[in-house]
């Protein structure tokens, strides 16, 4: 550092101490004379350097046009001509180090941390002595706002408004030189942009009223001429600048609106239109720069910590950037053809970068505005490109789409009127969420709250039809029996989706829609004869009637809407109404499906019992009763002319229970209810003969029910149950042949319940079945057969199907966890039948007989070294050789579930097979690649088994003991 920079940072450093705490509340003459004490002690260094104050570097800013009749001017030029000589002499070093390399860091020019401080007070001091004097009345940031040394700057000298105009345009292009400067630029902008900003829109934009007077004119050629000068200074400056600083000072330049001052306590005055309006335009252009929203939304993020007073301020910056700078409508398109494209990429980048800041509430609410200003003019511009996506058929870009999507709708702002443009889109939304409603994507949850959302608070009337659309069939070429995951896939999407809105009148509304629908399904079903492959819409129709069937039975199984029913008894006679008088009516025509049918009315059919026991339970009065008197007619009607024994049965029940307000129903009640007390041993037969007698009611749900109430008896120890034990034993086991997962999987139940206190006999009986052969064809009398066959039966034995096997399976697992420690008694029977299994032909048998095994093999424990061998021999095979992935996944995750049952006693336990288990598991991970979940089990074992080796190996540590012995003195 030079001997001319040392003395310039000394003068630096006392015109910068001019003692404003002692000086404040004194007088504008003791302020003045010691401003003058700082600039006579300053010519003594200025002499040294050559320098007479001249002031020759501001001789090129026009400073001879200025007045210089008071100190404080004097004051603030030298401090600006100081400063500005300091920062061309360190700009042109730093230039000089740039283009020379061979010179060292420690030859660039360095202020220390007091010079820094030193010149930022004297840039106050420039500001506050020589610009904001000579602004124009309230445009600005008010100084008694920014410094508690107001009084010091507070009094001005009387001069002309030519004298104030001459000072303030030397004043802003020595400041626009500090500015452009590479060493003190980003200081100065960064406290005192407002500052210069403020006087160059007062030189280039403020209102010149027209000259009067000869003198007037050469002011006002002078003005206008000065004008062209300015205007690429202010450029400049704003090209310079960091957008959201800039964003800043242009929102703080505006001030208050005049409405909002008359509010705010304090307020300063409302700044000029001109200002206003000039400070608008640059927002605008900021934002339609290439970023320019995201600057804007910075810098007034920037301003202040979130809080509620911050949330209101993102609403009021989302009004502004929706609101187009033109009335025109062309301009209008423009404008949003600029911003839209922006907001999208905010969305997407707040979802990656910044997820927790208020950008994506901003972007919301931007969207919202538009959508209900301006919807018509961004129709194409805004909204199109957003939606445009969904079209695609690649699975990114789908991605992607939903993502932005869901953070505009869901976690943005209330979408309550937004929601509205997801509308039309809606039936594709539902499309994309029945084919990922059983994928792992995450992106399947993001759509389910999108589409939840939207059914939730939208206004659109169509609620039912749009959810119903997952159900829609498509005509397909491929196998009779493809399209059977696909209608269960939609079956389960609108069940996800019903089970998230928990909307029960909704629920309740689809439920009705489709048991409308069942008749005319009913009447379009074909004969099975006539269906074939080459008639695909009789194929469409057979699907539509198995996907309503499907739904109405898990519907039907809703508690909220079985609550809902019961306590709502006008819906549901209503909807029974409707049901009962299509059924009558397809009678009448002959147009009916027995079977579809069936399932219809004894849905029905079980709803009005329901809404009839809740009557006679609670005792109603007659006027409730009176609801269902309408369905008298129909059900006289099925009693007369239906052809199945069963639904005549139902119906005429039912009728009788309506004509008599309960009393027959009253009085089946009364012995169910007797019986359930169980108080006396009579009481408890009751009970078991009307579990027994419902196991014959042509009602699903009666039959359900009465297995889950004999497995209550058996549970209870009930004495009429254990007698029968042997005949609840043949019940439970052809239930697990039934078709229906309600009745077998009671049937499950009430085996273990059974096998709880009849535990051989229920194993032996369930192996029987695991390994039974039956018959395919039902036996026929000895007349039906043809008399050339009767000596050579063709009827040959098979296996039983793979699900009834899988559900006997079940069964058994679920009794060998009930057996529990008692399990090593069964230990061969259980073992043998499994290994067994795990040769069946069926590849799903083969792995739940695997899985089977493995419970089994935790709780004989050691047990197990007997059959050790057999059990390697057999996982060893399987994993290796089975030809079906998902047998070998069940082995080897059978090794590694035994590893982690046994845990520290494997080593004891498997101790014969320890070393082959180690083998196994080590040539799947070398020789394996072709499935992952493999690799990944035995990758599992293998960490297991080393866990279990090292803390097999490794000492436990001993608790220490410590003997103090206490001795009297």
């Amino acid at each position: 550092m030079d001997d001319r920079m040392i003395i310039r940072l000394k003068v630096i450093a006392v015109l910068c101490k001019p003692q404003l705490e002692k000086l404040q509340g004194s007088s504008v003459e003791t302020i003045d004379q010691v401003l003058q004490n700082n600039l006579t002690l300053v010519r003594t260094f200025q002499n040294t350097l050559e320098d007479q104050g001249n002031h020759d570097l501001l001789k090129k800013f026009g400073i001879e046009k200025c007045h210089f009749g008071d100190v404080r001017w004097s004051y603030s030029c030298l401090c600006l001509e100081t400063i500005l000589k300091i920062a061309k002499s360190m700009d042109l070093d730093a230039a000089n180090c740039n283009k020379s390399s061979s010179q060292s860091d420690s030859s660039i020019p360095c202020l220390s941390v007091q010079h820094e401080i030193d010149i930022a007070k004297c840039f106050q001091l420039i500001v506050g002595f020589g610009l904001l004097p000579n602004l124009l009345p309230n445009i600005g940031i008010p100084i008694q706002r920014r410094s508690k040394y107001y009084n010091l700057f507070h009094q001005t000298p009387h001069l002309t408004d030519e004298q104030k105009y001459s000072r303030l345009t030397v004043m802003v292009r020595g400041l626009c030189e500090i500015e452009k400067s590479q060493s003190f630029g980003p200081k100065f902008a960064a406290k005192h942009l407002a500052d210069l900003l403020t006087a160059l829109l007062q030189i280039c934009h403020a209102p010149i009223s027209k000259p009067t007077s000869d003198s007037q004119v050469l002011l006002w050629q002078r003005l206008h001429e000065e004008r062209q000068e300015f205007v690429p200074l202010l450029n400049s400056v704003i090209e310079r600048t960091y957008p959201p600083l800039l964003v800043q000072n242009l929102l703080l330049l505006q001030g208050p609106s005049a409405s909002h001052a008359k509010i705010i306590r304090d307020a300063p005055k409302p700044a000029p239109k001109w200002l206003i309006r000039i400070c608008a335009q640059l927002l605008t252009q900021q934002l339609m720069k290439p970023n320019g929203v995201a600057m804007t939304i910075q810098g007034v993020m920037d301003l202040a910590e979130i809080t509620s007073e911050m949330w209101q301020r993102c609403d009021s910056l989302a009004y502004i950037i929706s609101t187009p700078p033109s009335k025109d409508p062309v301009k209008q398109q423009e404008y949003y053809a600029i911003i839209g494209p922006q907001l999208s990429e905010l969305v997407t980048k707040s979802q990656k970068i910044l997820p927790d800041a208020p950008f994506n509430r901003i972007a919301s609410g931007c969207y919202r505005e538009i959508a209900a200003r301006y919807r018509h003019v961004a129709e194409d511009t805004v909204f199109g490109p957003l939606f445009k996506p969904l079209a695609s058929e690649d699975q990114d870009v789908l991605i992607r789409c939903i993502e932005t999507l869901h953070s505009i709708f869901v976690e943005g702002t209330d979408p309550s009127g937004l929601l509205m443009l997801l509308v039309p889109h809606s039936y594709r939304l539902m499309e994309l969420y029945r084919i990922w409603c059983q994928s792992v994507l995450q992106v399947k949850t993001l759509l389910e709250e999108l589409i939840v959302r939207l059914i939730r608070h939208s206004d659109n009337p169509d609620r039912v039809g749009l959810l119903r659309s997952l159900l829609q069939t498509q005509s397909s070429d491929e196998d009779d029996e493809a399209f059977l995951d696909e209608d269960e896939k939609s079956v389960m999407a609108l069940i996800s989706i019903l089970q998230r809105i928990e909307d029960v009148h909704l629920t309740y509304s689809v439920f009705v829609s489709l048991l409308e629908d069942l008749p005319k399904l009913m009447v379009d079903q074909p004969p099975s004869s006539s269906l074939a492959p080459q008639q695909p819409h009789l194929l469409h129709s057979v699907r539509r009637g198995l996907v309503t069937l499907r739904l109405i039975g898990l519907l039907s199984e809703d508690e909220q809407l079985q609550s809902f029913l019961l306590n709502n008894p006008q819906q549901a006679v209503d909807f029974a109404q409707v049901f009962l008088k299509r059924a009558a009516e397809n009678l009448n025509r002959n147009h009916f499906d027995v079977d579809l049918e069936k399932e219809g009315l004894a849905i029905v059919f079980a709803v009005i019992a329901l809404q009839i026991d809740n009557l006679v339970r609670n005792e109603d009065k007659s006027k409730t009763w009176s609801l269902f008197d309408p369905l008298v007619e129909s059900l006289e009607h099925l009693v007369k002319k239906h052809p199945l024994e069963r639904i005549r049965s139902g119906a005429d029940e039912l009728r009788l229970a309506i004509q008599t307000r309960g009393f027959v129903f009253n009085k089946d009640s009364t012995a169910s209810s007797e019986a359930s007390r169980g108080s006396s041993k009579s009481g408890k037969g009751q009970a078991f003969k009307s579990a027994w007698d419902q196991l014959s009611d042509p009602f699903l749900p009666v039959q359900g029910h009465a297995i889950l109430t004999l497995s209550r008896l058996l549970k209870k120890k009930d004495p009429e149950a254990l007698k029968n034990r042997d005949r609840l034993l043949k019940v439970f086991l052809d239930s697990l042949e039934h078709e229906d997962s309600y009745i077998y999987l009671m049937g499950i139940q009430a085996l273990g319940s059974l096998a709880d206190v009849f535990t051989e006999q229920v194993v032996q009986a369930l192996v029987s079945q695991l390994e039974q052969f039956i018959a395919t064809e039902e036996p026929k009398l000895v007349t039906e057969y043809d008399a050339s066959k009767i000596d050579t039966p063709t009827t040959q034995p098979v296996r039983r199907p793979a699900e009834v096997r899988l559900k006997v399976g079940e069964a058994l697992l679920q009794v060998v966890r009930l057996v529990g420690p008692l399990i090593p008694k069964y230990k061969r029977v259980l073992l043998n039948s499994f290994l067994r299994g795990t040769k069946d032909e069926d590849a799903f048998v083969r792995a739940s007989c695997l899985h089977n095994l493995g419970e089994l093999c935790a709780l004989l424990r050691y047990s197990l070294d007997s059959v050790a061998f057999e059990v390697l021999n057999c996982v060893t095979n399987l994993a290796a050789r089975d030809p079906a992935v998902e047998v070998r996944r069940a082995a080897v995750l059978l090794i590694t579930l035994l590893l982690r049952g046994l845990d520290s006693e494997a080593l004891q336990v498997l101790e014969p097979i320890i070393k082959d288990l180690y083998r196994v598991l080590k040539e799947i991970v070398l020789r394996d690649n072709d499935d992952r979940v493999v690799l990944f089990h035995a990758n599992q074992g293998l960490e297991k088994l080393a866990e279990i080796v090292k803390q097999y190996l490794t000492a436990p540590k001993l608790a220490g003991k410590t003997i103090r012995e206490l001795r009297l003195p």
